[in-house]
């Protein structure tokens, strides 16, 4: 009975979804924890990370209920895929490597009058893609999110691989 029970745990501890699932909540509220406690605001390719992480957890636990479909297996890995491509556009732009958007780089079309420009501050973004991130350990916060993005990548990517390939040896 124990054996049994260690056994569904390993299953339900090792499961890609499950391990998603965690991941994008850590990165989510490691994410929150800058913006609200630190006072870092996001810029828009943070923001677009940021959804990628929600799409993530969304899939992921839909994974927790139907863990045998391949296809969640799938958008798991696209859904990494997409946040670790973002979080190196992100630092190209930061390192520029090529250039921001106009809506990133904090400069949008002119709408006319000063009075109209002051109306509308409220609804930009503080933080523009193109400025330097503080750093922890030498590394900026956008390269730590490229790094943590690649790792989780990798990671499940190798859980599911190893998933379907247990799933093989045993049909």
């Amino acid at each position: 009975m124990d054996i049994l029970l260690i056994r569904k745990l390993q299953n339900n501890i090792f499961n890609p979804s499950f391990i998603s699932l965690l991941l994008a909540i850590l990165a989510l509220v490691f994410a929150f924890t800058l913006q609200y406690l630190f006072g870092y605001e996001p810029c828009r390719l943070c923001m677009f990370q940021r959804y990628g992480y929600t799409i993530l957890i969304l899939i992921s636990i839909i994974g927790l209920f139907y863990h045998t479909n391949k296809i969640i297996d799938l958008l798991i890995i696209i859904s990494f895929f997409t946040i670790t491509s973002i979080s190196f556009w992100h630092i190209g732009v930061e390192l520029e490597w090529w250039a921001a958007s106009l809506e990133c780089s904090g400069m949008t079309e002119n709408i006319g009058s000063l009075e109209e420009e002051l109306k509308n501050i409220n609804n930009k973004l503080n933080a523009s893609c193109d400025q330097m991130s503080p750093k922890f350990l030498y590394i900026s916060l956008v390269q730590w999110s490229f790094i943590y993005g690649l790792v989780s990548l990798i990671f499940s990517t190798i859980l599911i691989i190893n998933k379907h390939l247990k799933k093989e040896r045993i049909t």
